[in-house]
């Protein structure tokens, strides 16, 4: 159930995120907020890192490829990042307690 959860929110966080992406020029902390928030939510929920990832990035991507700026593909290597940091963060953590 958790796991539904975290992915509904990681979907909406995508969906804000084309609307901030849409009406400022801060690159910086846009990306900034693809990392966090993907590595937050795959912290709550890591089996599911490949779908959060893919909830908070593609909408930015699918929206700049449709109108036909290619270059914002890379909002889902960011987002990719924070979730893959966010997997090892929590497989550190449940390795060192079975240790």
């Amino acid at each position: 159930m958790t796991r539904w959860i975290v992915l509904a929110v990681a979907l909406v966080v995508g969906l804000f995120l084309l609307s901030y992406d849409q009406r400022t020029d801060d690159t910086g902390v846009e990306a900034s907020l693809l990392v966090a928030t993907s590595l937050a939510l795959t912290l709550a929920a890591p089996r599911v890192a490949i779908a959060i990832a893919l909830a908070i990035g593609l909408p930015i991507a699918a929206w700049s490829v449709w109108h036909g700026n290619g270059a914002a593909v890379v909002a889902l290597v960011f987002s990719g990042i924070g979730a893959a940091i966010g997997y090892a963060m929590r497989r550190g953590s449940l390795t060192a307690r079975a240790g």
